[in-house]
């Protein structure tokens, strides 16, 4: 990952280091492929600066736009890792990038507050509460050999083929309304908190609360540390 980042910084960096395009006035921003024509990178620094407090972003280094390797390796357009954000160039438009870095936020978070969020066991036992009465519902529905799945909170390829490749995206949805913040978020136990923690930044709270009061109120103690 190291490589990755120097490459960046001497052959591909079209932002420099100035006011208008740092996040937060410290956290390095780096363009290694073009965004889209209507996408403008100020714009949405600018709206994460207003959604998301300082403190949450303490222990990123850097934002690296483009497309890498990683992303084909593990079927996303976005990660966090080792103190810096990792973030798809190829974005909709400007709020689609902006849930996309909010997201990555969450995961350095969970790096920086892990003991706050997950040391008393409250919020795994909300997911996999959630988890088994999802894995109810779907043996109806010919899935029962599948519960053991259910109980596993880390990423696994072979449960994430069984939501969206078996069971299918349609069918999930409709059995996730009200019991979890999104589809994704059915994943695991880190993207639980990381599609939470998104909602939570954009203005999606009351639904939040309403869907995984745990969850809710582990984001709001992480969000009120900067008060302290």
């Amino acid at each position: 990952m190291n490589k990755i980042r120097k490459y960046i910084k001497t052959t591909h960096t079209v932002i420099v280091e100035n006011k208008e395009t740092l996040l937060f006035n410290n956290i390095n921003v780096f363009i290694k492929d073009p965004l889209p024509d209507d996408v403008y990178i100020n714009n949405v620094l600018g709206s994460i600066e207003m959604r998301v407090p300082s403190h949450l972003v303490s222990n990123i280094e850097a934002v690296y736009v483009g497309h890498f390797k990683e992303f084909d390796k593990k079927d996303t357009n976005a990660f966090y890792q080792d103190g810096a954000l990792y973030i798809s160039n190829q974005q909709d438009d400007d709020e689609d990038m902006v849930d996309d870095i909010i997201h990555e936020i969450s995961h350095a978070v969970e790096e920086k507050y892990g003991s706050e969020i997950y040391g008393d066991g409250e919020l795994e036992r909300e997911f996999l509460q959630k988890r088994k009465r999802l894995a109810d519902m779907l043996a109806a529905y010919g899935y029962a050999d599948e519960r053991k799945n259910f109980m596993n909170t880390e990423y696994s390829v072979e449960f994430d083929n069984l939501l969206y490749r078996k069971i299918g995206y349609e069918k999930l949805q409709y059995f996730t309304i009200g019991l979890f913040p999104n589809n994704y978020s059915v994943t695991s136990l880190r993207e639980y908190f990381g599609t939470g923690f998104e909602k939570y930044f954009l203005n999606q709270r009351e639904e939040l609360r309403e869907t995984s009061p745990i969850l809710y109120n582990k984001i709001k103690m992480v969000d009120s540390l900067g008060e302290m």
